[in-house]
């Protein structure tokens, strides 16, 4: 199993969501296919909450985060918005998938 990185407490947060994302990844200790899934998740939930269409198909393993302020997640709104991405991804996926990355 890799090591986490060790990101101290004092390093600066990070200014985007592709940042965040990177930074979580790499300090996580996850092996290179659950960094994958990870990555492809986020990527999907961070592509709706910019107003971007997820990516689908093959596609969906080369995807990179979008690149937004990271201040955006601290929304006190966010959790209904996302609520409501959800509810409109699950309409148009199988219930697998939409189970997976809502995990």
């Amino acid at each position: 199993m890799p090591r986490a990185r060790v990101v101290p407490l004092s390093a600066a947060p990070p200014s985007s969501y592709t940042a965040a994302v990177e930074r979580y990844l790499t300090g996580a200790g996850i092996a290179k296919s659950s960094a994958r899934i990870y990555r492809i998740s986020l990527t999907t939930w961070g592509g709706m909450l910019a107003g971007e269409p997820p990516p689908t198909g093959p596609a969906r393993r080369g995807a990179k985060p979008p690149v937004f302020p990271v201040a955006v997640i601290d929304d006190p709104a966010l959790p209904e918005v996302l609520a409501e991405l959800a509810a409109a991804r699950a309409d148009e996926m199988d219930a697998d998938t939409v189970n997976r990355e809502l995990s």
